[in-house]
């Protein structure tokens, strides 16, 4: 069995080992202590509600894999969805926007956003409009954002 000293100090280093490194080191981000990440957010919206589309989001993270995807019936009985969430471990790079067929790619915003980045308990997301070209066809409109999610 060690000696009281031995376990003494070896706790009193794991202590100062912690201390030191902050939340990182126990996997929790600075807004969490939910031992998780904070997450990312997606709300989508109908523009013009006389409209129906059908709307695929996907984002990918910089290796070009799948970290968030859904599929939206938007009309106007179903004009909106809000505050899909996943981790912002994930690293979001790429946002794609599939509206009936016509695919939409743009960058997932970053830092050079006025509203990015976000404070507090607040997380980073984005909000998705699917309006109209002036010629009729479908267009979309991103606005990044910061939000304090619902039970987060």
């Amino acid at each position: 069995m060690p000696s009281i000293n031995r376990r003494t100090l070896l706790a009193s280093s794991t202590a100062a080992l912690i201390a030191t490194s902050g939340c990182t080191a126990l996997g929790l981000s600075p807004n969490s202590n939910r031992g998780e990440s904070d997450p990312h957010w997606v709300t989508m919206y109908l523009g013009d509600r006389d409209e129906t589309h059908d709307v695929t989001v996907t984002i990918t993270n910089p290796e070009g894999d799948i970290i968030f995807e859904k599929d939206y019936q938007l009309s106007d009985s179903n004009e909106a969805d809000e505050d899909a969430t996943f981790p912002a471990s994930t690293a979001p790079e790429t946002i794609v926007v599939t509206v009936d067929g016509m695919r939409f790619e743009r960058d997932w915003p970053g830092f050079e956003q006025p509203p990015l980045p976000c404070d507090g308990a607040n997380e980073a997301g984005v909000e998705i409009y699917i309006e109209n070209a002036q010629d009729g066809s479908p267009d979309i409109r991103l606005e990044a954002d910061c939000q304090s999610l619902p039970g987060e």
